[in-house]
């Protein structure tokens, strides 16, 4: 399809001020137009949300442009609602197209690379998933330059969600987010980090913000078992993952300095960029289709005495919820002040428990903008699922694995609201949030997903009813923390809607550590020949230790044949 043609659809929607939906029925006006060879452009007229169907014919036909290779993220004009998560959609296939079997945000720039003296380099094509360093930096942040974990800089993902908790699939093992930057992202953020100072001394217009077409993409990652089936559908690739062990002191997981290299399933993603008057960025949120129940906007409950509540739980197996389990059992955060020492971890298996059932409660993010809003999302996840789909319709094409993931939704803010004219700037938050207003990925945002809001649209609408993107991200982002001694507190920028700026800062990154309630730690002994020597050996070497007195049947010999370890547990 080639511009102009795309062009020449554009200018007949403006004029016509309607959309039609594509339908594998073809109709007269399908027909003609499909004899012109013409269908339609990424550029949409302003028209009434009554009026217009969404997608608008052809739509799908025109994704085939952001899977060339030299492509850039979509930065297409946003007139209503439709059009914002058709841009969404865009923005997906344009991130996940395929180079050589490789999609191309893992190409992207990652966190680590903001630092010039990164060692630690993954091998060539391969994904690295390592934790945050808590203090990885001498900066004017910090009054520490090492880190009790590693010393080495943030690598490109975490284990711990931003609210500090931790998703724990079904197999014991972590949940991983990475964070990938195109160029116009990445060196806007090289310009304003913390730990350089470029934060607290911002650089001179354009480079103290970022500018249209910039973009960042953060993936959530599923490790599989060795021979562990990933969950239909979803895409998979290898990845280099740290080795975690236990800092006993303070009962919590840290890194190792080692790493291995394992499969992991991609199970989430977020699709986050600026385009014109959004200076807040468009952002989008993106989930494998069997991670969770998938409920209705505004329809979750736990408790069937509720007037109402008609489900409280699921008959069916999902990749992070077992069947059948009632929905006040999950979403259950395990960091809490109240229940901190929550989950359990072996350093032989790396695994921890117990796993976590997870639920998406709202399956278009609460979509309150239109009244068509959560139809438009379905439409949409129809059309260009299809779209990919159909891709291997003759032939095999690796790039229809990318059809069985759904948009949730997109959040944004009403045109040009993110900018300093705005009165209390500094104060926009996700109570101006606008479309997908309780926007959460049931990987990333796990226990952070606001049920129900307001069921028309209101401006503003009650923040308590409200959870969104905006609610982290935003001009006040690093100025609650308590500043190191001697050092004066952030101020508000716009700027710290990305937080990526924090990353190296001991003070306003998210910590990447985890509190056990109880653990094992590997304690070495000689070669075992078999279970039933084990089972002789190592509850002795258990006891002998200080605090690690309890065997719980875990031990493996090392690989180079040295010896072997038991796994001796606090309790």
């Amino acid at each position: 399809m080639d511009f102009i043609n795309r062009q020449l659809i554009s200018t007949l929607q403006d004029h016509n001020k309607n959309r039609y939906r594509f339908s594998r029925r073809k109709g007269i006006l399908g027909a003609l137009l499909l004899s012109l060879n013409l269908s339609a452009s990424p550029s949409y007229a302003a028209d009434s949300e009554t009026a217009s169907l969404c997608p608008p014919f052809g739509w799908s036909e025109g994704l085939n442009v952001y899977l060339d290779k030299n492509a850039t993220m979509p930065i297409d004009q946003t007139s209503n609602d439709c059009s914002f998560h058709m841009w969404s959609w865009e923005a997906f296939i344009w991130a996940t197209a395929l180079d050589n079997g490789v999609p191309r945000f893992m190409s992207l720039a990652t966190p680590d690379q903001l630092f010039a003296s990164n060692d630690s380099k993954a091998k060539k094509g391969m994904l690295r998933l390592s934790t945050r360093a808590i203090s990885a930096h001498s900066d004017s942040t910090s009054n520490s330059t090492s880190n009790s974990a590693s010393n080495k800089p943030e690598g490109a993902g975490a284990i711990v969600e931003a609210d500090g908790n931790m998703l724990v699939g079904k197999n014991g093992y972590p949940v991983y987010a990475s964070v990938h930057m195109n160029s116009a992202y990445f060196n806007t953020v090289k310009q304003n980090m913390i730990v350089n100072g470029g934060y607290q001394n911002p650089p001179t217009a354009p480079n103290d913000y970022f500018t249209v077409g910039a973009g960042v993409i953060k993936a959530t990652w599923l490790r599989l078992d060795d021979g562990e089936k990933p969950p239909l559908g979803a895409f998979t690739t290898q990845a280099e993952v740290p080795v975690l062990t236990v800092d006993t002191a303070n009962s919590q997981v840290v890194t190792s300095g080692d790493v291995i290299e394992v499969t992991v399933a991609l199970v989430g993603l977020h699709v986050v960029g600026l385009t014109p008057d959004h200076p807040e960025f468009l952002w989008a949120t993106f989930e494998h289709n069997l991670n969770a129940p998938m409920l209705d906007d505004n329809t979750f409950c736990d408790n069937l005495g509720e007037q109402g509540c008609l489900k409280v739980s699921d008959p069916n197996n999902y990749t992070f919820y077992q069947s059948n389990t009632q929905y006040d059992n999950v979403n259950l955060q395990n960091q809490e002040v109240t229940n901190k020492a929550a989950l359990s971890f072996g350093q032989s298996s790396q695994k921890f428990s117990p796993a976590t059932n997870v639920v998406q409660k709202n399956k278009t993010g609460g979509e309150n903008h239109s009244p068509n809003g959560p139809a438009n999302i379905a439409n949409l996840n129809e059309s260009a699922q299809g779209f990919l789909s159909a891709l291997s319709v003759k032939t095999p094409n690796p790039q229809s694995v990318f059809s069985h993931y759904n948009l949730i939704g997109t959040v944004w803010m009403q045109p040009n609201t993110y900018v300093k004219t705005t009165t209390n700037w500094q104060g926009l938050n996700q109570a101006n949030a606008v479309g997908s207003v309780n926007l959460a990925n049931s990987t990333a945002e796990t226990f952070q997903q606001q049920a129900h809001n307001n069921t028309a649209p209101i401006n503003p609408i009650a923040t308590d009813n409200l959870g969104n993107c905006f609610e982290c991200h935003n001009p006040q982002s690093f100025t609650y923390q308590t500043p190191p001694s001697g050092k004066t507190a952030l101020q508000a920028r716009l700027v710290a809607i990305s937080h990526v700026t924090a990353e190296g800062s001991a003070t306003y990154a998210v910590p990447n550590s985890i509190t056990l309630k109880s653990w094992c730690i590997n304690k070495a002994t000689a070669s075992i020949v078999d279970n039933q020597a084990a089972q002789t050996v190592c509850p002795t070497v258990c006891k002998a230790t200080n605090t690690e007195k309890v065997w719980r049947g875990e031990w493996t010999n090392t690989v180079d044949g040295s010896g072997a370890v038991c796994g001796c547990c606090n309790n």
